[in-house]
């Protein structure tokens, strides 16, 4: 999810564009630290579906990049 730089809003989806509460562009603002640990890579079918992984996955078993609590 995406924290709006102007309003303070927060995304539902990381793949946002817009800020839900004043429009505000935020296609370019970092992406918040997830709760949830997701593959991070935003053309994986496994992080368009949001499919959660446990804790101490590393990897996406389908395409092989980082899940969110790799760091």
């Amino acid at each position: 999810m995406k924290t709006c730089t102007n309003c303070g809003r927060q995304s539902y989806r990381i793949e946002s564009k817009f800020c839900l509460g004043c429009g505000d562009n935020i296609a370019n603002v970092a992406v918040d630290a997830p709760n949830i640990n997701i593959c991070t890579n935003l053309d994986c079918e496994y992080h368009k579906s949001q499919f959660i992984y446990p804790d101490d996955a590393r990897f996406c078993d389908i395409c092989g990049t980082s899940t969110a609590f790799a760091k």
